[in-house]
């Protein structure tokens, strides 16, 4: 009889990764060596039949099934025991699952956990008309081997005493669980908690202090990065919270990836990791961001807000936007690359309120902006006070917030759009380097600019398609109508220069291109003020400066053609 761990993810990326579910099947595995126990992965495009047919298989394959002999019980065993790990990702797909599986197999025996059904679950349970036996709240190492143990295994051999304290858990990336080499970037779990209390988030209930925050031994850490430098994993995505509210933990961690990574690379290696945390922007200092440096990190930052009166709905209190702005010219400075994080929908933000969070994210230069509509998550604040806030939101995941009292939902679904059309031009667009330059000769706000690229793809269904012509042909309309089309040559070099950088970075390819003025002029310092550049700087008279953008050992290199 097999145990079947399941995990359903929202899309294929370096971060879709099972740890939860692999977590829980590393502490049944060292509970119960005996009993064959395997993870199955599915995304949510190929549907709950796909995911069904995956864990059938299993049936046919576990070693039981061909005479492994079954350890002792105190109750007659099922013929499979699945548990499924439920986001609101996946919650309506894993309920569909989990009901076809019971259909297809009479004696399976069937039990969930994740934030959901910690916060949500009324209906999951086969008393309430769902189709689960047990429900698993909260942390689920411990519990799911305590319900699996005291029902059907309680002659086995003792299960290991699996407390909350992060020490006694096994790490599934070093039992082999999880094979870091399998996957195209890992999750790097460090800590458990938040000392903070966004009320958005999971994690905002409960005791309010810096005790809510566990974090995992140091030997399990070092030995987990020896490991991931050992089988050169590209991207380590760090789940913790918070991962500078210890200063002192934050550069120490920093300190053994350089250590570490130095020592594999004398040793013969070559340790190429890119290295993802996210961290609170107040809590940042200089120290702390030349080793983000050092070690080729970048970060994400929950911005969220510049209204005052929302940022304290939520329980974010202490936002100045000074500070701010110095803390985050601190990695501008030492060359770290930073995303930042806005919601719209926030309880006391209006339409105009979002814009302001965009215009002032967007004058940072985050090498990406990730904007979200809110949404009221079960097992929050916001979830406990959303009639009090006059929150009206969707009752089924993802919760996506449709109006509230200071945003209507035409407004909402204006900075949807808004926030599609941003990430269009400035993410997809690969806009970081000029979006600010190009825009000061315009005396144009971020967030104008962008309802007018927004608008100019609606009206023209034919830019919807290349980004970077999408980006010029709407430069191109911009300048003209502001009156200033002479600067446009000027526009198109530094435009086409930056995209064909960005695909032989990122994509290893090669592209030629004519440009209006000489390179090292146009992409140089001179040309960061589009206008006194074009005022002093005459166009080639002779034939077009011709150039190849092309991958080199050390990065891009243009070649003068």
């Amino acid at each position: 009889m097999p145990i079947v761990l399941v995990a359903v993810h929202l899309e294929d990326c370096p971060e879709a990764v099972a740890l939860g579910a692999a977590s829980v099947a590393s502490a049944l595995r060292e509970a119960f060596p005996d009993v064959p126990i395997h993870l199955v992965e599915t995304f949510v495009h190929e549907g709950p039949e796909a995911l069904v047919r995956k864990i059938r298989r299993l049936l046919n394959t576990s070693p039981l099934a061909k005479g492994q002999k079954e350890p002792a019980q105190s109750a007659p065993l099922p013929a499979m025991i699945t548990g499924f790990s439920i986001y609101s990702w996946n919650r309506a797909l894993m309920i569909e699952a989990a009901r076809l599986l019971r259909a297809e197999i009479v004696n399976v025996f069937l039990f969930c956990g994740g934030p959901e059904v910690s916060a949500r679950p009324r209906g999951l349970h086969k008393h309430e008309g769902g189709s689960f036996d047990t429900l698993i709240k909260g942390e689920g190492e411990k519990e799911a081997v305590r319900v699996l143990g005291e029902q059907f295994f309680q002659n086995a051999p003792a299960p290991v005493c699996l407390t909350q304290e992060l020490n006694a858990l096994p790490s599934p990336w070093l039992d082999g669980t999880l094979i870091a080499s399998e996957h195209h970037g890992v999750l790097w779990d460090l800590a458990r908690g938040c000392p903070y209390s966004c009320a958005y988030c999971y994690e905002s209930k409960g005791a309010r202090n810096a005790q809510r925050v566990r974090y995992f031994p140091q030997e399990r850490i070092r030995s987990e990065l020896a490991l991931f430098l050992q089988k050169k994993v590209p991207y380590v995505f760090v789940l913790d919270p918070t991962f500078n509210s210890d200063n002192k933990r934050a550069i120490a961690i920093m300190n053994m990836i350089e250590q570490e990574s130095v020592a594999f690379n004398a040793a013969g290696g070559a340790s190429d990791t890119h290295w993802h945390f996210e961290v609170r922007a107040e809590l940042l200092n200089r120290q702390q961001a030349q080793h983000f440096a050092k070690i080729g990190a970048s970060l994400q930052i929950g911005l969220q807000t510049v209204n005052p009166k929302s940022a304290a709905l939520i329980g974010r209190l202490h936002f100045n936007r000074g500070q701010f702005e110095s803390k985050i010219n601190l990695l501008i400075e030492e060359d770290v690359l930073f995303g930042l994080d806005i919601i719209y929908g926030l309880p006391g933000d209006t339409l105009a309120d979002y814009k302001k969070s965009l215009d002032f994210s967007l004058s940072l230069y985050p090498n990406n902006l990730d904007m979200f509509r809110l949404s009221v998550l079960p097992g929050t604040v916001l979830w406990d006070r959303a009639s009090e806030l006059g929150l009206y939101a969707n009752s089924e995941a993802p919760y996506e917030v449709i109006s509230t009292p200071d945003c209507s939902a035409s407004d909402l679904n204006r900075a949807e759009s808004l926030s599609r059309a941003a990430d269009r031009f400035y993410n997809q667009g690969r806009a970081v380097a000029w979006f600010n330059q190009l825009l000061y000769p315009l005396k144009m706000k971020p967030s104008l600019f962008l309802e007018g690229f927004m608008e100019f793809c609606k009206a023209a269904p034919e830019n919807n398609g290349d980004v970077e012509k999408a980006q010029l042909a709407y430069l191109d309309a911009v300048y003209t109508k502001a009156k200033k089309r002479r600067l446009f040559p000027a526009v198109q070099d530094i435009v086409r220069f930056n995209g064909a950088w960005a695909r032989a970075l990122v994509e290893g390819i090669s592209t030629d291109i004519t440009f209006h003025y000489d390179p090292e002029a146009v992409l140089g310092e001179a040309g960061l003020d589009i206008e006194s550049f074009v005022a002093s700087c005459k166009k080639t008279n002779q034939a077009p400066v011709k150039g190849r953008v092309q991958p080199g050992k050390c990065g891009p290199e243009l070649l003068l053609l």
